[in-house]
């Protein structure tokens, strides 16, 4: 329940390929050049050193990239958005082409096991619908996988133990472990997102929670009875040895920040009010982590890394972007939808500010 929802600008995009490598083994994978041509429409749309992409070969890549976050209909229905997405698809072309032929072969390692993954997914009548539209072949979705994974060969070969050392040393609190208790009172319902209760009515409960806690209540008893959180009410409210980059960002900072052992006030996330206690905090040097918390941290080395050439290098390989014009009276839900995006950039830009403050790692998930 209190996973993190939202994810920033471009990191989208290189978290979802991440995503992908992760759920299908595929890390050590790679592949042959995009063999997508833009079928559909030849209207170029963007040009840049080494290239062009068509509003076809777009189409077919959004509606790939789609299958994995269906909250990517939402984010294309917004210019701005839409434009970041192909400028990060023109920048994936270009590190495609920057990989070598090494790491082009071993794509083929997971071929077979996507492609099932991908026939199973196909089940679906609305995405089978969508895919049709876009005309969206096999060979297309072979290619835009083989490259993605290509890329993700490419950083890993280019990210060295000393930068992984300073990712870690950097974000040290986000990558040791947190045992967290908490009892959530929520304003929300998770499944629908249609609200539960008022914030007021929810902190006012909450608070009433906190002071059975400070009185000696036992947390078993008290989950069982308050909780809304499924995945611990049953457990007295325990995540335990949990990364915290898994949790929304409130969560997370007062899960980092809050003392060892002492029953906080109670921290407002987007899904309610949780009463929460940390149970402890590891604080392990670099040279003491385990392998699965190295992935982790050669993860956040890749996404800095990716951040840099986004940031450094793009705009001086783009040479045009032809998007067409949005229509000029946005529906109300295109508007709702900016409104929604510019708030989580906002609220990500200052979780970076204060994070970098605090030494602190930025959300991931």
């Amino acid at each position: 329940m209190i996973q993190t929802t939202r994810v920033s600008a471009w990191r989208r995009s290189f978290l979802l390929a991440a995503a992908l490598l992760l759920i299908l083994s595929a890390l050590a994978a790679c592949g042959k050049k995009d063999s997508s041509s833009g079928a559909g429409s030849d209207t170029v749309i963007a040009t840049y050193k080494g290239g062009q992409v068509t509003e076809g070969e777009f189409k077919k890549y959004t509606t790939f990239y789609s299958m994995f976050d269906p909250s990517f209909t939402m984010y294309m229905s917004i210019p701005k958005a839409k434009e970041q997405y192909l400028r990060e698809y023109v920048g994936y072309k270009v590190l495609y082409d920057r990989a070598n032929e090494e790491d082009k072969k071993q794509a083929e390692t997971d071929m077979d096991l996507f492609m099932d993954q991908y026939d199973l997914a196909l089940k679906d009548e609305n995405l089978k619908k969508a895919v049709e539209e876009a005309d969206l072949k096999t060979e297309d979705v072979k290619g835009f996988y083989q490259m993605i994974v290509t890329i993700r060969k490419y950083w890993e070969r280019n990210t060295s133990d000393e930068e992984m050392k300073l990712e870690y040393d950097n974000n040290k609190p986000s990558y040791n472990l947190v045992s967290v208790r908490h009892i959530l009172i929520g304003t929300v319902d998770p499944m629908t997102g249609e609200e539960k209760r008022k914030e007021e009515e929810a902190l006012k409960i909450a608070q009433e929670v906190k002071a059975k806690l400070d009185a000696g209540g036992d947390w078993t008893e008290l989950a069982k009875q308050y909780s809304e959180d499924d995945g611990s009410k049953d457990n007295g409210g325990l995540y335990e040895n949990v990364n915290p980059n898994q949790w929304v960002e409130a969560f997370k900072q007062a899960a980092l920040t809050q003392p060892v052992g002492q029953v906080g006030e109670p921290v407002l996330s987007e899904y309610g009010y949780h009463v929460m206690k940390v149970e402890k905090r590891d604080d392990m040097q670099y040279e003491e982590i385990s392998e699965d918390t190295r992935l982790q941290v050669k993860n956040g080395a890749i996404n800095t890394k990716m951040s840099e050439f986004m940031t450094n290098e793009m705009s001086s390989i783009i040479e045009s972007i032809n998007l067409p014009k949005a229509e000029e009276s946005a529906t109300e839900e295109g508007t709702a939808a900016e409104d929604a995006v510019s708030s989580d950039e906002a609220k990500d830009d200052a979780a970076t500010d204060e994070a970098a403050k605090d030494n602190a790692a930025e959300s991931s998930k």
